[in-house]
């Protein structure tokens, strides 16, 4: 046991050398952030059946207080982010006759906001202040005119809880072990790639993200090799295991925290994307990215548990892992290709995450409710049956804020229930298979 608690610590220590050597640049940049007031100035546009919001460049801001005072002006992004001592209260305004030809202020719009810091810095101390100008607009729309908005909204999710789900439904289908660190593998696959995004080369998200999902794939495969092997091998019991994984993403999750800070921050790509109109519904060019690529991966990878020889080996050793290492699987490489493939699609998924609601430090531990919910409702261990169930709890929970938009802070209570009615009406999952007990 001591072996095993030593190869843990090591791959720990690792890990969190890593983080601080990969992510001095971005602490530091977190802690600038954290005490900065990041101001956005866009242009309402109304459209058919949206209203656009479309970013405004070359307008100059101002923030004063009895602190300091900055200025700055707008990027293409629409952004300017000023730089002032945390501390007491300040002005955020920008200057009307710097905005472009064509451009108005609204009859309700303003032009300056009061902002109040708390005293001294904490973590996530940083500041956002928002100004709308131009047309405000806005198409009525009835209950169903809105419903078609909503159900490309569920799908997005729906997609993105299923690649973050399959890899989860194959661990615990090849283990046994629900693991609750799932979910920092997420973060800190969005994590690696926002790094070379914004704070090392800066490279474009679609060149960042492929060392995201490298970075979780390999945090998935030494977790398998210096923790759960060892542990398995030592005949360690899959509630202590389970009991472990929830200590280590608690862990992990907070060495995060300090490493990334506790602000939301989004890819450079992804600021102020204005929607397409395509009549019922409107949707972002990045949204159809994520849905496209989502689409083709997992396709791509239900195809390869279904025709390639690692992927039939894979259902062999996750429906009975002595009848397959009876018939010369090796099930030890098998379980650690699980992992390795788990822990890329979490990276995956995270980015996608990442890109679609921002970055933070708890991302995964957001969603990990919703994907054991998922993989639950699928049937346990069951990659098509995680699949299925993502989009089960993602279409309830886009359905549920549609029908009870008072409570969308609830909407996660739509996805228990969703598991709820499904688990009375077939206990296994919907491709779960009936076992006898006893």
């Amino acid at each position: 046991m001591k072996s095993s608690l030593s190869k843990a610590v090591t791959f720990l220590g690792v890990f969190f050398a890593l983080g601080f050597v990969l992510w001095s640049p971005l602490a530091h940049a977190a802690d600038e952030e954290d005490s900065a007031i990041t101001i956005l100035i866009a242009e309402r546009v109304a459209g058919s059946k949206v209203q656009e919001k479309i970013p405004v460049a070359g307008v100059k801001v101002r923030v004063e207080g009895a602190a300091g005072s900055a200025v700055g002006v707008t990027d293409a992004k629409g952004i300017a982010v000023l730089g002032v001592p945390p501390v007491g209260k300040y002005e955020v305004s920008f200057d009307v006759s710097t905005l472009p030809k064509g451009v108005a202020v609204g009859a309700d719009s303003k032009t300056s906001l009061s902002i109040d810091f708390s005293s001294g810095v904490s973590v996530g101390s940083g500041k956002s202040v928002s100004f709308f100008v131009g047309n405000d607009a806005r198409v009525a729309e009835g209950r169903w005119e809105q419903l078609p908005q909503v159900l490309v909204g569920g799908i997005r999710i729906s997609l993105i809880l299923a690649i973050c789900s399959i890899g989860l439904a194959l661990i615990f289908g090849t283990t046994g072990l629900t693991n609750f660190a799932h979910s920092e593998i997420i973060t800190v696959g969005a994590m690696v790639a926002f790094w070379f995004n914004q704070n090392g080369p800066q490279w474009p998200l679609l060149l960042a993200a492929p060392f995201g999902i490298v970075g979780a794939a390999l945090m998935g495969g030494a977790f398998e090799l210096r923790l759960w092997r060892p542990l398995r091998r030592r005949g360690t019991s899959l509630t202590s295991m389970m009991i472990v994984s929830i200590g280590m993403a608690i862990g992990i999750r907070y060495v995060l925290l300090f490493l990334l800070g506790g602000r939301n921050r989004r890819y450079a790509q992804y600021v102020g994307d204005p929607e397409i109109d395509f009549g019922p519904f409107g949707i972002t060019p990045r949204d159809i990215a994520i849905m496209v690529i989502a689409l083709i991966v997992v396709v791509g990878f239900s195809l390869f548990l279904l025709y390639a020889r690692f992927g039939k080996a894979i259902r062999a050793v996750s429906d009975n892992p002595d009848l397959a290492s009876a018939t010369g699987i090796n099930t030890d490489r098998v379980i650690l290709l699980v992992w390795i493939l788990g822990g890329a699609l979490a990276g995956l998924g995270g980015v996608m995450n990442g890109a679609s609601t921002g970055v933070q430090w708890d991302m995964g531990n957001v969603i990990l409710l919703l994907l054991f919910a998922a993989f639950t409702i699928g049937g346990l261990g069951n990659p098509f049956g995680a699949l299925v169930g993502s989009f089960v709890i993602g279409m309830f929970t886009q359905l549920w804020t549609w029908v009870f938009p008072s409570v969308v802070e609830l909407k996660a209570l739509g996805a228990l229930i969703a598991l709820v009615v499904v688990l009375l009406v077939r206990p296994e999952g919907i491709l779960g298979k009936k076992e006898r007990v006893g």
